[in-house]
């Protein structure tokens, strides 16, 4: 079975990179590591690569990654992916701070990338706006939230922390309470995407930033 430890990043597409990029580093603060005409790449304060953006038609969660052990074995995940019925492929695109993935498609969609080599993106970056350590979770919208729970648990090994009656299911693949989670809803798109902050003084201190710059909280 395949068996994450955590979220890696999440990459967004994009009608206007330039207008994402001013929210992720001013407002979320996120450190710029990479940009080219098309894509752009985020790293978190401590380092770790959390966004990235690439140009697109429309707004758009694109593909999440997570890491896999360095034990774990390409060859062998694609076998086990293949015999569920889903297709996968070793890719070497020139991600910063990422080696080589193994990709395939959940059923709503979403590129799944799976990783093992990985390095940080500097360290104790100075950042403007939130500053948070990492990405947390993602959750999205389905029409059917069991269906993709089961995937998600069969083929990726996760496990249900929670149901809210039988429209919310959380998932975790590690401690953390959950990783990914889904809510019922009329189709497929992201609900929304959460950032771990380092503790309570933190989060004050962001709410103080999205209230001067009149973000509403929600």
């Amino acid at each position: 079975m395949i068996k994450p430890s955590r979220v890696g990043h999440a990459t967004f597409e994009t009608p206007d990179i330039d207008k994402a990029l001013a929210y992720y580093t001013e407002v979320n603060g996120l450190k710029l590591a990479s940009r080219t005409k098309d894509r752009a790449y985020l790293a978190s304060k401590t380092g770790l690569l959390t966004l990235a953006l690439e140009l697109g038609r429309e707004e758009n969660l694109r593909r999440i990654s997570f890491e896999v052990s360095p034990k774990a074995d390409f060859s062998d995940m694609a076998k086990t992916l293949a015999a569920d019925g889903v297709k996968s492929e070793v890719r070497s695109d020139s991600v910063p701070g990422i080696g080589k993935v193994l990709a395939f498609d959940d059923p709503k969609g979403t590129t799944i990338e799976l990783f093992q080599d990985w390095s940080y993106l500097g360290a104790h970056h100075q950042v403007l706006g939130a500053g948070p350590l990492k990405l947390g979770h993602i959750a999205y919208t389905v029409p059917d939230p069991q269906a993709i729970a089961d995937f998600y648990c069969r083929v990726l090994g996760f496990r249900v922390s929670d149901w809210i009656e039988d429209f919310f299911v959380f998932l975790r693949c590690n401690p953390d309470h959950h990783t990914v989670n889904f809510i019922r809803g009329p189709k497929a798109k992201m609900h929304h995407i959460a950032f771990e902050m380092k503790d309570f003084a933190h989060i004050q201190d962001a709410c103080e930033l999205l209230a001067l710059r009149k973000i509403p909280i929600n």
